[in-house]
């Protein structure tokens, strides 16, 4: 396609992606803080009468959902970052990076 412009404000890609690395460390930390309450949880379920075990369950649950989400934030800052030293290299064909879908 001739004439076809590519233009990237690489300060707003650069904010979009430093934003889904402050999410991915956020939900990182609440990941680790999700684990220790499962393991205290686990360690209380025989006093408990499997009460405690059911909410480690859950909140296990919750907790690999949001690590997944976690590696999600940090491939799309990753992506982010691509596509901006590649605008800046000049390379303006598009890369498949954004077309591979998340690898999680």
């Amino acid at each position: 396609m001739a004439g076809q412009v590519v233009q990237m404000e690489y300060a707003v890609i650069g904010d979009v992606s430093k934003g889904f690395s402050n999410s991915q460390q956020m939900l990182t930390m609440v990941g680790k803080a999700l684990d220790i309450a499962v393991q205290v949880l686990r360690a209380m379920a025989f006093a408990s009468l499997g009460t405690s075990l059911a909410l480690a369950n859950y909140l296990e649950n919750i907790k690999n959902k949001v690590n997944n989400l976690a590696k999600i934030c940090g491939e799309f800052a990753g992506d982010l970052g691509q596509a901006i030293n590649d605008h800046k290299r000049g390379d303006y064909q598009g890369k498949t990076y954004f077309g591979k879908g998340i690898k999680v």
